[in-house]
């Protein structure tokens, strides 16, 4: 361990149209050194188990970097200490606030007190993404749940997923296999996009992929209000669903998605 201290996180851009309640934080990592000593202190118990059990270090620098990155963020919104923060897992794994969560006085402990809430209304919604030395952290508020994703763009083509036959059979949806190749956006924006979208819908990737298809946006199209670039059709069991999807900035080499969805998702910022 070491104690550099913490990584610094970064506000990131959002193209106009994302709703004014959803933040995105970007978090540069240098997988060359340890965890600083201040992010293991942050982590559960059960956390640093995990962490712990990571072979390689680059691996162990993302998972505590990132979740003391993200009990930060969520202990300012909260009025609690970061250690405090009470992070459980959902369905398919994704991070979650647990059900029964207080919010008390900054730096707390629970029992000694409680603060004026910071937040009003629902918990705030969260997600995590990190690829190579580059982490995304989304929050949202208002009751809008959020998925965010990024990837490094060598990494496709590491995992066998260059092969044509193996792109369309695993992750393009019948309206992706029928159209021109000039109406898709490329392959990085698809696959980030589509895990934005099903991680802001508590889905699980690998079988559903291809019930969700991507596709450039035209200026001024159905969902004009997001210059993002991509417009997102559901199909197969998620017809019934709303959600909105846009491509973030991301570090050359990398691509990233944001996705959002519930009451007020389609309002502007």
């Amino acid at each position: 361990m070491a104690d550099h201290g913490p990584v610094p996180l970064r506000l990131a851009p959002l193209p106009p149209g994302v709703p004014g309640g959803i933040q995105v934080w970007h978090l540069p990592l240098c997988l060359e050194r340890p965890p600083p000593d201040r992010d293991w202190a942050l982590l559960s118990p059960a956390e640093v188990e995990r962490a712990a059990r990571l072979r390689q270090p680059a691996d162990r620098v993302r998972a505590v970097c990132t979740r003391a990155a993200l009990r930060r963020l969520l202990a300012e919104r909260l009025g609690r200490a970061a250690s405090q923060v009470p992070l459980g897992t959902g369905l398919h794994g994704r991070p979650r606030l647990e059900a029964d969560t207080e919010v008390g006085g900054q730096g707390q402990e629970p029992g000694s007190g409680s603060a004026r809430c910071r937040t009003e209304g629902p918990l705030p919604d969260f997600n995590v993404s990190h690829s190579g030395a580059c982490a995304l952290i989304a929050l949202a508020g208002g009751g809008l749940s959020v998925g965010v994703d990024v990837e490094r763009c060598d990494a496709f083509g590491a995992h066998g997923l260059a092969d044509p036959a193996a792109l369309e059979s695993l992750v393009f949806s019948a309206r992706e296999r029928a159209a021109p190749l000039a109406a898709r956006p490329d392959f990085p924006t698809v696959w980030t996009v589509k895990e934005a979208v099903l991680k802001c819908l508590g889905l699980g990737v690998a079988e559903h992929l291809p019930h969700v298809c991507v596709e450039r946006r035209e200026a001024g199209g159905a969902r004009g209000s997001v210059a993002s670039g991509v417009e997102v059709v559901l199909e197969g069991p998620l017809p019934g669903s709303a959600v909105w999807a846009c491509v973030l900035a991301a570090p050359p080499g990398y691509a990233a998605a944001l996705a959002w969805a519930g009451a007020g998702a389609g309002t502007p910022r």
